[in-house]
C-alpha cells in the first residue's frame, strides 16, 4: 500500500496543472493526496512563480470582465475566465487581490450590505463566500479595505484582513479598527484597539502581503501589519522626496519597489528589493526603456514638458521574479497605449506581449477637425488593476 502510494506521488508529481485538477475528481484517495500540504510541498518546494495577468477591465454600464496576458509567447497559457461567474452575484464581481495563487474578490456596483467578500481559486474554479461581519450587517460601507494573507508553504489556512471605520466615537480624529477572518475556524474577530493612520494610506486598493505581513506604501510613513503577532509598526522607505512610485509589489517571495525621479530621464527606473527580515531596502536593478520610448514614440505626450510625471504615457504593471535564481529570469510588464510589453532586466531586452484596441473619444472626436490637435493619451489598465496569476492546487 505504502509502495503503491509512493508510486501515484511520483506520477502526480510529474503532471501538469490542469491534469492534476482532473485527477482529484477519479477517487477520494487521489483527491486527499493532491490537495495535502505534504504534496504541495514536494511539488511546489519554493514560490510558485506568475504565469500572466489578469487586468481589470470596466466601465459604470456593464458587469467587469478581464483582459488576461501570459508571461511568454511560447506555449502561451490560456485563461482560466474573461468574467467572474463562479457565483451569480447581481452586482457583477471584481478582483481585489492576488496572493499566491489565491484571488480575493467584492461585489463590484455596490457598497454597503450587499457587498460580498469572496475567496477564488482560478485553478480549481472553488470559491468561498466570506460572511459578513457580526454586528456591521448594515453598515458595510464602514470597510475601508480587505487583504489576502495566504502562504501554503507554512500554512493550509488563510487570512482575511479587514481594516473598517471603528464603532467607537472618538472627539479628535476618525479611527480605524481590524477584524480578521481565518479559513481554519471559518469566523470573524476584533483584533486590538481601535487605532489611528493617515487619510491618505491606500488601505482599499493597495497593500501587499509578504513575509507574513500587510505592506501598506505611504510615503515616510509607511505601515505594515503583521498577521502572525497581530501587530502594527512602520517600515523604512527608500528617500523618495523627488521621485514617484512606479510599482509596489511581491513575486516568489520577494517585495519590490519601482521608483522614477524627476532628476532623471522619466525612462529610468530604480527597483528596490526588500531585505529578507523587511528591515531595508536596497537597489536591485536600475534600468533605463528610453529604447521602449524610441520603438513606440506614441506614448510621448509632447503638450506635457519632459519633466511632467504625465510626459510618458507608461505605467509598470508588475515586477516578476521567474523560477530560477538568475537575473535573466526576472523581468517587468509594462503597459504603454494599447499594448503590453515584457522587459527583460538583465540585458535590458523587450518583446511585446499582446496589443488593444484603445481608440478614445477624443480623438474620434477631433481627428478629423483639426488636424494639429493632439488628444490626451489614456492608459487602459494601471498597476492597481494588475493581478498576477499563479497555478495552484490548494484546495478550498
Amino acid at each position: 500500500m505504502i509502495l503503491n502510494e509512493e508510486l501515484m506521488i511520483e506520477i502526480f508529481l510529474r503532471l501538469p496543472v490542469k491534469s492534476l485538477v482532473r485527477c482529484k475528481c477519479v477517487a477520494k484517495k487521489w483527491n486527499n493526496l493532491i490537495t495535502s500540504p505534504e504534496f504541495t510541498r514536494l511539488r511546489v518546494p519554493c514560490f510558485n512563480p506568475a504565469r500572466g495577468l489578469f487586468l481589470l477591465c470596466h466601465s459604470f454600464l456593464i458587469n467587469p470582465f478581464h483582459e488576461f496576458v501570459p508571461f511568454t509567447l511560447e506555449n502561451p497559457i490560456q485563461s482560466p475566465f474573461h468574467k467572474l461567474i463562479f457565483v451569480d452575484d447581481p452586482y457583477g464581481i471584481r478582483i481585489l487581490q492576488s496572493c499566491n495563487g489565491l484571488l480575493l474578490c467584492c461585489s463590484f456596483r455596490v457598497r454597503g450590505p450587499n457587498e460580498n467578500y469572496y475567496v477564488y481559486n482560478p485553478t480549481t474554479q472553488q470559491f468561498v463566500t466570506l460572511s459578513r461581519l457580526e454586528g456591521h450587517g448594515q453598515i458595510s460601507k464602514a470597510v475601508i479595505g480587505m487583504k489576502l494573507a495566504f502562504d501554503p508553504w507554512k500554512s493550509p489556512n488563510y487570512k482575511v484582513i479587514c481594516i473598517r471605520l471603528s464603532d467607537e466615537v472618538f472627539p479628535d480624529d476618525q479611527h480605524y479598527q481590524v477584524e480578521i477572518y481565518s479559513s481554519e475556524v471559518k469566523q470573524w474577530r476584533v483584533v486590538g484597539s481601535p487605532f489611528l493612520a493617515r487619510y491618505d494610506i491606500g488601505f482599499k486598493y493597495t497593500g501587499v502581503y509578504w513575509n507574513d505581513a500587510i505592506y501598506w506604501e505611504c510615503g515616510d510613513n509607511s505601515l505594515r501589519f503583521n498577521v502572525e503577532q497581530e501587530m502594527f509598526d512602520k517600515f523604512p522607505m527608500p528617500d523618495n522626496k523627488e521621485s514617484r512610485v512606479a510599482y509596489y509589489g511581491e513575486s516568489s517571495g520577494h517585495l519590490y519597489l519601482v521608483l522614477v525621479c524627476k532628476r532623471q530621464k522619466l525612462s529610468f527606473y530604480d527597483i528596490y528589493e526588500m531585505n529578507s527580515d523587511g528591515t531595508e531596502w536596497y537597489v536591485k536593478y536600475q534600468v533605463n526603456v528610453e529604447d521602449v520610448v524610441n520603438a513606440f514614440p506614441h506614448m510621448i505626450q509632447r503638450y506635457h514638458d519632459p519633466t511632467d510625471w504625465n510626459h510618458l504615457a507608461m505605467s509598470v504593471l508588475c515586477v516578476v521574479r521567474g523560477e530560477k535564481e538568475e537575473e535573466e529570469e526576472a523581468f517587468m510588464i509594462l503597459h504603454i497605449p494599447k499594448m503590453i510589453i515584457r522587459y527583460n532586466l538583465r540585458d535590458n531586452t523587450f518583446y511585446k506581449l499582446c496589443e488593444f484596441e484603445n481608440k478614445s473619444i477624443e480623438e474620434n472626436q477631433f481627428e478629423d477637425e483639426d488636424e494639429d490637435y493632439e488628444a490626451p493619451i489614456s492608459l487602459q489598465f494601471n498597476r492597481f488593476g494588475a493581478f498576477q496569476y499563479v497555478e495552484s492546487l490548494f484546495c478550498m
